[in-house]
């Protein structure tokens, strides 16, 4: 390997740090999270960038960013990993557009998350950004099997969600997008909460709800939505192959009984 490559890989690892340093400042002057909460992440060649465990968001400097493994072991830094790395590592694994994590405990969001109640954003620009609706993980055990699974489950319709008792999980191309996110969550929310204090909250009628899935899908920036008539579909020709299948189990056997 040339100078010339790992010098390159050296000022890309450095700007990585920087960008996840510069996002945990953010999460800390914003309030997203009390204490130790919350973690980022970015992918970095076949290995891991990630703030270590049991450290105020405030006080994440260069310095004190892990390296590691496919596996979440460390292979290098001073610090040690956090509880819940195995959930950005779910992320990494079901999809391969995703580079970066952050998971943090905005307020807003969070309760929102604690009653169960999914989001839905009533701003045409939140829609673009982030989807129709934002989803809620029913509770389960932070660093749990049921968690990754829950994960792994729910990053093939969004890009940011958000758990039951634990904040919201948002993924990105990059460590800015991922935190962009999840802050455009908390805003929405915050903005909700105001809202429905007052009254009704406003509704994008569907049509043009369609029209703004439409945008983001040709930006790029996630799937659109299967309308409800074509899940009606699917769901009638599984019904139809079902009954199929049982019509033919009982012709069998009535051929079974004659032959006897």
């Amino acid at each position: 390997m040339s100078s010339q490559n790992r010098g390159d890989m050296g000022d890309r690892r450095k700007y990585l740090i920087d960008r996840i340093v510069w996002v945990c400042k953010r999460l800390d002057d914003k309030g997203f999270g009390a204490n130790h909460d919350g973690n980022v992440t970015a992918k970095f060649e076949d290995k891991i960038l990630a703030t270590p465990t049991s450290t105020c968001k405030g006080l994440v400097t260069p310095e004190t960013i892990i390296t590691c493994d496919k596996e979440g072991k460390k292979i290098e830094g001073i610090g040690l990993p956090f509880s819940e790395i195995g959930l950005h590592l779910t992320a990494y694994k079901v999809r391969t557009d995703i580079n970066a994590v952050v998971h943090a405990h905005p307020p807003f969001a969070t309760a929102m998350g604690l009653i169960g109640k999914n989001l839905r954003p009533s701003i045409p620009e939140a829609v673009i950004s982030i989807g129709e609706e934002i989803p809620v993980l029913h509770f389960c055990m932070p660093g749990s099997p049921d968690s990754e699974n829950a994960v792994a489950t729910v990053l093939q319709t969004t890009d940011v969600f958000m758990m039951q008792g634990n904040g919201v999980f948002a993924v990105g191309t990059d460590v800015e997008q991922a935190y962009l996110r999840l802050e455009l969550v908390e805003h929405v929310a915050k903005i909700q909460f105001y809202a429905q204090s007052s009254g009704k909250i406003f509704e994008i009628p569907r049509a043009d709800l369609e029209k703004l899935l439409e945008k983001r899908a040709s930006l790029g920036l996630g799937p659109k939505i299967k309308k409800m008539g074509d899940e009606k579909k699917q769901i009638s020709g599984e019904v139809q192959v079902t009954i199929d299948m049982i019509r033919e189990i009982i012709v069998e056997e009535i051929s079974k009984f004659i032959k006897s």
